[in-house]
């Protein structure tokens, strides 16, 4: 039996993919937005009727806890998580009126990544004993009102 790449994923991460975490998943991969569970669950629920809402937050948790997406807490504007299913490390703008997070274009996060110094974040695990897995920058902000974010765009390929 051939595995399509999402199954696949949550083989690798150890996890069941079942009917609804796939869908789950997919919209949340599939998007450049960074959604909140509610979002997801308002975009996932057109195909997958009856998926409850308790379903899509068990599913965001599950996943972010195997690494396969992160969780960007209080970055809505009500306070709610966002959810990033990209795993690389890159530049997140965060618009500080309306919450909405975006990425940052690719080629500019990876400029400002690779100026954060190897031996810094050496020497921040030193002094703390805090084992970094992983660099999160957010910019914050807003667009000028005639500016459409970034995360209006669909991720390519998706």
């Amino acid at each position: 039996m051939v595995r399509d790449r999402t199954e696949s994923l949550f083989a690798a991460a150890g996890l069941r993919c079942t009917r609804q975490r796939k869908a789950v998943y997919e919209a949340l991969a599939g998007s450049c937005d960074h959604p909140t569970a509610d979002e997801l669950h308002r975009s996932v629920v057109r195909e997958h009727a009856g998926m409850s809402l308790a379903t899509v937050y068990n599913t965001l948790e599950a996943i972010c806890r195997a690494g396969m997406a992160r969780k960007l807490a209080g970055a809505g504007a009500n306070g709610s998580a966002r959810y990033d299913a990209g795993r690389t490390e890159h530049l997140h703008l965060r618009c500080r009126t309306t919450g909405d997070v975006a990425d940052a274009p690719a080629d500019l996060s990876e400029q400002v990544v690779a100026t954060v110094p190897r031996e810094v974040l050496d020497q921040i695990e030193q002094r703390t004993g805090f084992k970094i897995h992983q660099l999160n920058i957010e910019l914050i902000g807003e667009y000028r009102a005639a500016r459409t974010p970034p995360g209006a765009r669909r991720r390519p390929g998706a």
